[in-house]
C-alpha cells in the first residue's frame, strides 16, 4: 500500500484564491476599550489583497459590513453545496466582474448580535472604530492604498447596508462610495413589529437580564421569537439606550407609541438621517442601492423612500430591485463588485 503524500505546517490553511492573497489586520482598539457590553477591544479582520501590482493612484479599498448576527470573519466559513463569499468574489474577478481592490471584512460584533456600526452608550463606539481607527491602521500596515475617498467603498446588506449608509453619509471624506443592499430602514414597518413581538417575551422572562440568563443556559434560542427579541434589544441599545437597558418606543401595556421616545429611534432611520446630512451626502461620489421586492421586513418600501431622498439630493445613484426577498441578499453582492469594477475604471 502506497503512503499518501502530506506535509504539516503551523496554522490553518483552508483558503487559496487565484486573484487575491489573504491577510489579517488585528486591531487593538482604543475606542472599544471598556465598552458597555464588555466585548473584546482587540479584533481580527480577515482581508483579501490583489495579487496584481497596484494601479495608478493605489489599490481601491472595500469595507465589507455584515448583517445582524453576522460578522466579517464568518464570511470565510467553508460551506457545503455553496460557495462562500471570498470564493465567489475570486470567481467574479476571474470573469473581470470584480475589482483589484483590498477587501477588509469588518468585525463589529457585540454580545447582542450587532452594533449597527454606530456610536452608542449602550454598545460602544463602533462608528469611531470603523470610520477612524481601522482606516488609520490599515494605511499604516498595507502599502499602496488609494488616497481618493471615491476609491474607498463601504458596502453591506441588511444591517450591513444600514452601516454603509450611516458611515458613508457621516464620513464622506473616508468613504465616498457606498453600496447598500436591503438596508435597515422605514422603522415603522421593519422595526416596530419586532418591538411589539419582543415586549411580551421580555416581560415573561424578566427583561433583558432574563434574556441574557436564558442565553447562558442554552434555552433562549429555542424560542420561536428569539431572533425578533434579540433584534429589538440590539437595536434599542444602539438607538435609545438608557443605563444598561432600553427606552422602548411603545407602551408595554397598551402597545401605543411613546412619541418622544419613538423620535429618538426614528432619528436613526436612514430616511431621516440622509435628509439631515444633506451637505455630507452631496459629497458622496457614487451610490448603489438594491432591494428585493418581497422583503419580509418591508425594506423595499424603505429603499424606495431612500431612493427618493437621494435623487432629490442629486446623488449619482445606481438603483435596482430584484424579484426576491431578504434572504436573497447574498446573491446580490456580485452586482456590487461588477458596479465597482465599472466605476473605478472610469
Amino acid at each position: 500500500m502506497m503512503t499518501p503524500i502530506a506535509r504539516f505546517s503551523e496554522g490553518l490553511h483552508f483558503h487559496s484564491y487565484q486573484h487575491y492573497r489573504t491577510g489579517t489586520l488585528t486591531v487593538e482598539s482604543v475606542v472599544l476599550k471598556g465598552n458597555p457590553l464588555q466585548d473584546p477591544a482587540t479584533r481580527a479582520h480577515p482581508m483579501l489583497l490583489p495579487r496584481t501590482s497596484p494601479p495608478q493612484g493605489g489599490y481601491p479599498v472595500v469595507f465589507v459590513l455584515s448583517g445582524f448576527t453576522g460578522n466579517g470573519p464568518n464570511a470565510f466559513n467553508l460551506k457545503t453545496f455553496e460557495t462562500n463569499l471570498p470564493a465567489t468574489l475570486d470567481a467574479c474577478r476571474a470573469r473581470g466582474e470584480a475589482p483589484d481592490a483590498v477587501f477588509i471584512f469588518v468585525d463589529a460584533m457585540t454580545a447582542w448580535g450587532g452594533s449597527q456600526f454606530v456610536n452608542s452608550e449602550g454598545t460602544g463606539r463602533y462608528e469611531d472604530y470603523v470610520a477612524h481607527e481601522i482606516p488609520t491602521v490599515l494605511r499604516q500596515n498595507v502599502a499602496d492604498l488609494a488616497t481618493d475617498p471615491a476609491r474607498w467603498c463601504v458596502m453591506g446588506g441588511s444591517s450591513g447596508g444600514y452601516g454603509a449608509l450611516h458611515l458613508a453619509s457621516a464620513h464622506p471624506h473616508t468613504f465616498s462610495t457606498c453600496a447598500a443592499i436591503a438596508p435597515d430602514s422605514f422603522f415603522e414597518a421593519s422595526l416596530l413589529p419586532e418591538v411589539w413581538t419582543a415586549l411580551p417575551v421580555l416581560h415573561k422572562v424578566g427583561g433583558i437580564r432574563g434574556v441574557r440568563d436564558e442565553i447562558k443556559q442554552g434555552r433562549f434560542m429555542k424560542r420561536r421569537e428569539a431572533h425578533s427579541v434579540l433584534n429589538a434589544i440590539a437595536m434599542g441599545l444602539c438607538y435609545a439606550p438608557k443605563g444598561d437597558g432600553v427606552e422602548w418606543p411603545v407602551s408595554e401595556v397598551t402597545g401605543q407609541l411613546r412619541t418622544e421616545i419613538w423620535q429618538k429611534w426614528k432619528a436613526h432611520d436612514p430616511i431621516e438621517f440622509l435628509r439631515a446630512r444633506e451637505d455630507q451626502v452631496e459629497q458622496l461620489k457614487y451610490f448603489f442601492l438594491d432591494c428585493g421586492n418581497r422583503d419580509q421586513y418591508h425594506l423595499h418600501y424603505g429603499a424606495r423612500q431612500i431612493r427618493s431622498v437621494l435623487e432629490d439630493l442629486g446623488v449619482d445613484l445606481a438603483y435596482s430591485e430584484f424579484d426576491g426577498n431578504h434572504f436573497d441578499i447574498g446573491e446580490r453582492r456580485p452586482l456590487v463588485w461588477k458596479w465597482l469594477s465599472r466605476i473605478w475604471r472610469m
